[in-house]
């Protein structure tokens, strides 16, 4: 009636799904420093850097974990060595997808947050020359239309 399926093997499972938990939190551990740094530059809110941390915690154990569950090999009849190669294997695609998606998102703001600094620099400097350009012709405007008035009294009282 059904198809007889191998055991698992309860000792590989757990290991497995052991090495699943603490390869991501290793990662994202050895991360958290300078991803720390960088999110308290992009994030104004209070609390903002700590929760996309606790994100990356989540998505990257969660991701490896289902990877581990989905294609895990923890048969009876597979050898030890081939399962923990697979689980590794598994856990190093998890963790590698984890953090490349974390590394584009971040770059992605950084690349933003360093464009708009460069942009308010540059309007700064072009507000900064404006002001100063703008009182010298101001004068120069009112020295020419003085001496104009100048001249034209000078011309009245002559005639």
């Amino acid at each position: 009636m059904y198809a007889m399926n191998p055991h698992l093997d309860a000792t590989l499972f757990f290991v497995s799904l052991w090495i699943a938990l603490v390869g991501p939190i290793v990662a994202i551990t050895y991360l958290k420093p300078i991803l720390y740094k960088v999110l308290r530059m992009l994030c104004d809110a209070d609390g903002g850097a700590e929760f996309w941390i606790r994100c990356a915690y989540l998505l990257a154990v969660s991701g490896t974990l289902l990877l581990m569950l989905s294609f895990g090999e923890f048969s009876d009849r597979s050898s030890a060595i081939d399962a923990m190669r697979r689980s590794l294997w598994l856990v190093m695609a998890g963790v590698f997808a984890t953090v490349a998606i974390i590394s584009r998102n971040v770059w992605t703001q950084v690349r933003q947050w360093i464009a708009a600094k460069e942009l308010a620099a540059h309007v700064k400097s072009a507000g900064t020359a404006a002001p100063a350009t703008a009182p010298v012709a101001a004068p120069a405007a009112a020295a020419t239309a003085a001496t104009a008035a100048t001249a034209a009294t000078a011309a009245t009282g002559a005639a």
